[in-house]
């Protein structure tokens, strides 16, 4: 654990969908993935961040709120204050394995699909899933990986009409996987939890949690379970969501 505050200037920045853009910054972490960072504003707040690439360091910013919208306000050149990295990691399993990402929930899956396919035995294929076409993150650089891509969209603008585990369903009625990954709304990712229990696959989820004490594990607000997800988590495995 790294409590110390870095400061960083912004490479470059990115728009990576209607409301995501990427921050490259002149910076570089040692961290694994499903790892996080607290990004701090001063005078506003601090909020955790999935790590999306180490070297250069890099983070995405979906703008949901006052943090997110002042983060999406920084221009090239400007600064940004961060603490760790944070928590727990995925962990690889098999040759091919399964990644579903709801929103901004491709982050920690793309920097785990990197590593992971450095090793040319792996086999990754990507379900991303978003309201309309234009929510759709982070596809081109799945592909570029060599990731096999499938879409759901709840309007059918792109790929599948209907939801991430719908699609889910309808692949693991064709496909065998020896590790499912996920990242997105706590709905979905328990819906993924129980196909992968019932059919007795490898399953990890990465939860996202408020940390009101910064991610030092004193306030319990980020508990499920009796587990504190700022120090134990973000991943576990998928059984906490069926528990």
């Amino acid at each position: 654990m790294k409590n110390n505050y870095i400061t960083a200037k912004i490479l470059k920045i990115e728009k990576e969908s209607k409301n995501i853009k990427n921050f490259y910054l002149d910076a570089e972490v040692d961290a694994l993935p499903g790892q996080y960072l607290m990004i701090w504003i001063p005078g506003l707040n601090e909020k955790p961040f999935g790590v999306v690439d180490t070297s250069p360091l890099t983070i995405s910013v979906n703008k949901v709120g006052p943090f997110s919208e002042k983060m999406h306000e920084l221009k090239r050149g400007d600064k940004i204050t961060f603490r760790g990295p944070y928590g727990s990691s995925f962990l690889p399993k098999g040759k091919k394995m399964l990644f579903i990402a709801g929103g901004c929930g491709m982050v920690p899956l793309y920097f785990f699909a990197k590593t992971s396919l450095k090793s040319k035995r792996k086999y990754i294929t990507v379900i991303i899933g978003a309201r309309t076409k234009s929510d759709l993150p982070y596809i081109s650089k799945f592909k570029k990986l060599g990731c096999k891509v499938l879409t759901a969209t709840d309007d059918g603008s792109s790929g599948f009409k209907g939801f991430t585990t719908e699609l889910t369903e309808k692949i693991f009625k064709k496909e065998k996987f020896d590790g499912v990954y996920t990242c997105g709304p706590e709905i979905m990712m328990k819906k993924i939890a129980k196909i992968c229990s019932e059919k007795k696959v490898f399953c990890q989820v990465s939860l996202e949690r408020h940390f009101k004490c910064g991610g030092i594990g004193l306030c319990g607000e980020c508990a499920i379970n009796g587990r504190l997800v700022c120090k134990e988590g973000p991943v576990f495995r998928g059984k906490i969501l069926l528990e």
